[in-house]
C-alpha cells in the first residue's frame, strides 16, 4: 500500500497550493459541469426520488455501498443517509442496511424489536440516537410486512447496545446447545457475567486473560462444529452470528489491551487497527456468509470507509481497506462532507464549523451551487479542471481537523452538504 511520508505530504500541500493559485477557477468550473445536485435530503411518503436516479448507472451492479460521514453528530448525514437507505431499497434492490454497530445486537433486533424506536435503542450506538435517524427504523419495520423487507446488520465488534445485548447470553446458550448443552451453560453464564462487569466501566484487566481465552476458545468451537450448527439450524444464520460474536470479543478484548498499554498508538498496530480489521472480517462474514445473494448499504464514519487511509497522515490502516482488497468489483464508496454551520462530537457537545479554506476540497464543492450535491470520481479520467480529484488535497474531519489525502484514492465518490445542524437527540 502506498504511503505518504509527512516530508513528502508538505511538499505534496505546498505544490498544490501553488497549483491552486492557477487551478482555483478551472476546479470549480468542471465541478459547476459535472456534479449531480440533490434536491432534498429529507425523504418524505410522496418521494419519487427523481433526483436520486444517477445513482443507477454511477452504481450500477455493485452490491456493497458504503455511506460514510465525516463527524457523526450532523443532523443532515442522517436525514441524507436515510433518504439515500430508502430510495437504494425501493428503486436499487438493497435490501440490508449495516451500520458500524454491533453484529449481534443489530442481527438480534430484527426479530426481537417491536417498534421502530424500540429496534433502534436494541442494536445501533447511541450517536446515532436521533429523531432523523428514527425514520429509517420505522420504515425497517413497516418493511417487515411487504415483500421486500430491509433487513438491520451491523459489523462493529464492540457492544453498541447495553439493551440489546442482554439477550446475548441465552443466545449463545441456544447455538451451543446444539452441539454441547454442558458447555451451553457455561457459556452463558461466563457472558452474563462479562457483560455485568462492562456495566460499570470496563473489564478488570486482571481478567483480560481470561475473557480472551474463553472467547477465543468458544470461537474455535463454532469453527470446529460449523458443519452440524448448519444441519441443527437450516436456512438460519444464527450460527455464523453466534461464531462472529465470539471472535468479536476477542478483537474488542484486544482492542481494550492495547489503548491500556498504547493509548496514543495510531499505528498499523494500535488499538483503532485492531478494531478496523475486526469490522472488516464481520463485513466480509456479512457478504460472503450471511448475506451472499443480498445487496447491502454499510453506514459508518469516512475514516472507517476510505480507501488508503494508510496513506494519510493518520497512518493506521481501516477497514474500507481490507474491504476493498476483498470486494472491489462490487464495491462503490461515498464519502459525506460539510462546509459551514454546527454539528455534535459523541458526547453531544456542540461545536462550530467555519466555511472550509480556499482550495480545499470541501471549498471546491461549496463554491459549486447547490446547497447539497454530488460528484462522482470513480468515472472520471484526469483532465481539465478536474485535477483536484486525482492530487492531494485538504480535507477535514468532523468538519474542523485538517487531513490532506487524494480524494480519488479514498472514495469513489463525495456527497456535500453546505451547511449543517447538530441532530435532534432522542430521549428514552
Amino acid at each position: 500500500m502506498k504511503r505518504f511520508s509527512i516530508a513528502t505530504l508538505l511538499v505534496a500541500t505546498l505544490a498544490s497550493a501553488v497549483l491552486a493559485q492557477n487551478d482555483t477557477a478551472a476546479w470549480v468550473a468542471w465541478t459547476r459541469a459535472n456534479h449531480f445536485p440533490i434536491a432534498s435530503i429529507v425523504s418524505t411518503p410522496q418521494d419519487d426520488f427523481a433526483d436520486l436516479r444517477f445513482f443507477k448507472d454511477v452504481i450500477g451492479e455493485r452490491r456493497l455501498v458504503q455511506l460514510g460521514e465525516s463527524g457523526h453528530g450532523v443532523g443532515q448525514f442522517d436525514s441524507a443517509k436515510v433518504r439515500l437507505i430508502k430510495f437504494f431499497h425501493e428503486q436499487m434492490g438493497f435490501d440490508v442496511i449495516a451500520f458500524e454497530s454491533s453484529i449481534y445486537e443489530c442481527f438480534a433486533a430484527n426479530a426481537s424489536a417491536t417498534s421502530g424506536v424500540d429496534m433502534l435503542q436494541r442494536s445501533i450506538f447511541t450517536v446515532w440516537a436521533t429523531e432523523e435517524v428514527r425514520p429509517l427504523f420505522d420504515y425497517i419495520q413497516a418493511t417487515q410486512r411487504s415483500d421486500h423487507p430491509l433487513l438491520l446488520a451491523g459489523f462493529d465488534t464492540q457492544i453498541s447496545s447495553p439493551r440489546g445485548v442482554a439477550g446475548r447470553p441465552v443466545f449463545l446458550r441456544r447455538v451451543v446447545a446444539a452441539i454441547d448443552s454442558g458447555y451451553a451453560d457455561e457459556v452463558a453464564s461466563f457472558d452474563a457475567t462479562f457483560i455485568n462487569a462492562l456495566r460499570g466501566t470496563q473489564v478488570d484487566p486482571a481478567k483480560w486473560d481470561e475473557s480472551e481465552a474463553f472467547y477465543d476458545r468458544l470461537d474455535q468451537f463454532f469453527r470446529e462444529h460449523r458443519d452440524g450448527l448448519v444441519e441443527a439450524f437450516p436456512g438460519d444464520p444464527a450460527p455464523v452470528i453466534a461464531e462472529r460474536t465470539a471472535y468479536s470479543m476477542v478483537r474488542y478484548i484486544r482492542q481494550l489491551r492495547t489503548q491500556a498499554a498504547r493509548p496514543t498508538d495510531a499505528g498499523p498496530e494500535g488499538a483503532g487497527a485492531v478494531r478496523d480489521a475486526g469490522m472488516a472480517d464481520n463485513l466480509t462474514a456479512l457478504a460472503r456468509d450471511v448475506y451472499p445473494e443480498r445487496k447491502i448499504l454499510i453506514w459508518a464514519h469516512n475514516f472507517h470507509i476510505r480507501y488508503a487511509n494508510a496513506s494519510t497522515t493518520s497512518i493506521q490502516p481501516t477497514m474500507g481497506a481490507i474491504v476493498a482488497e476483498r470486494f472491489r468489483p462490487d464495491l462503490y464508496t461515498i464519502g459525506l462532507y460539510m462546509n459551514q454551520g454546527s454539528a455534535a462530537y459523541n458526547n453531544r457537545t456542540i461545536y462550530l464549523i467555519n466555511p472550509a479554506i480556499s482550495d480545499s476540497m470541501e471549498w471546491v464543492l461549496a463554491n459549486t451551487g447547490p446547497a447539497s450535491l454530488f460528484v462522482d470520481f470513480l468515472h472520471q479520467r484526469q483532465e481539465q479542471g478536474n485535477g483536484w480529484m486525482f492530487q492531494p488535497m485538504s480535507t477535514r474531519e468532523w468538519g474542523t481537523t485538517s487531513l490532506v489525502l487524494v480524494p480519488r484514492e479514498q472514495y469513489d465518490g463525495v456527497l456535500l452538504i453546505d451547511r449543517v445542524t447538530p441532530p435532534n437527540y432522542l430521549r428514552f
